[in-house]
């Protein structure tokens, strides 16, 4: 529990710009996380999960990644090194999973949709950690509507409207253009930290890293 008051903490707002299927976005929400417990009785920290979309070419219905990655990282053993390098970055972050366990690579525009439907609930965290969870540990497909019915509704969404959403052009639209934007502004490798909707950094650093880069960027925002 934080025992310090809000009202005598700053107010600090953190844009993670992220993909559900980048690893190193997984990584980098649990090392945030991390992160926000040693900032709490310094600051009122205010995550907000942000849409972004590594492949938005991706059909609809997905690909199987392991033909995508053979493609994408034909070397077999830098592959094999970035396995190690981010099975040690969760661990530093304080989780495990293996990054090679999804077989099914989605397209995310809908998992997008249904993390940006969260906030306005106020359940984006519970909503962002079961989708990740649910494609990193559980092979989950989340570009499927029930899937993410099942997720959302597990948080406390209601599962009726999450349909609504994620059939509505309207949604679709909002969440290309989010995306499209923070690409338009230069965000090319996630996770993105923008501080305050002014600083801004990448990369899935270790917690206590973090932390500091999250202190510094609120040392910029004041001024």
């Amino acid at each position: 529990m934080n025992d310090a008051p809000q009202k005598d903490r700053p107010r600090l707002l953190v844009d993670i710009v992220a993909d559900p299927v980048c690893p190193w976005c997984y990584v980098g929400l649990h090392s945030f996380l991390n992160a926000r417990d040693q900032l709490k009785d310094e600051f009122a920290v205010l995550p907000r999960l942000r849409a972004y979309q590594l492949n938005p070419d991706t059909p609809i219905d997905g690909v199987d990644r392991q033909a995508y990655y053979d493609k994408k990282f034909p070397d077999k053993a830098q592959r094999a090194e970035m396995t190690l390098q981010l099975k040690a970055a969760a661990a530093g972050a304080g989780f495990q999973f293996d990054p090679e366990k999804p077989k099914h690579l989605p397209n995310t525009l809908k998992a997008q949709q249904l993390i940006r439907l969260s906030h306005y609930d106020g359940a984006q965290e519970r909503v962002g950690l079961g989708i990740y969870r649910g494609f990193w540990d559980g092979e989950a497909d989340i570009g499927d509507t029930e899937t993410l019915v099942k997720i959302g509704a597990e948080a406390g969404l209601d599962a009726d409207n999450i349909r609504n959403v994620l059939a509505s052009e309207t949604n679709v639209s909002d969440v290309k253009s989010e995306a499209e934007a923070f690409r338009m502004t230069g965000v090319t490798g996630v996770p993105t930290y923008i501080i305050n909707e002014r600083a801004g950094f990448s990369g899935a650093l270790p917690p206590a890293r973090l932390a500091d880069a999250l202190r510094e960027g609120a040392k910029q925002t004041a001024a």
